[in-house]
């Protein structure tokens, strides 16, 4: 684990961002106290979909009853677009 200034963060931004994708996580401090973490990314923080599919998998009961569908005939892809579409249809 490293520990930065906010300050030296913002100079050294692509050494910092080498650090994380080498896995260590990054302590920021600024005003002498602790103001965030960096964490590497992992398959449950990635926004490519990935995390909420491995979820709908495990839950497809779940939401294929409360949607009214079979659990039978609706895939978790089904399901990943269906929620896309109604979050951004509002």
């Amino acid at each position: 684990m490293t520990t930065v200034t906010a300050k030296t963060l913002r100079d050294n931004l692509s050494q910092y961002l080498d650090k994380l994708e080498n896995g260590e996580e990054i302590v920021i401090i600024r005003h002498s106290e602790i103001i965030g973490t960096l964490k590497p990314a992992t398959l449950a923080t990635t926004s490519n979909g990935a995390a909420i599919t491995a979820m709908l998998k495990r839950n497809k009961n779940f939401f294929a009853a409360n949607r009214g569908l079979s659990p039978d005939n609706v895939t978790a892809k089904d399901l990943y677009h269906q929620a896309l579409d109604k979050k951004y249809s509002l």
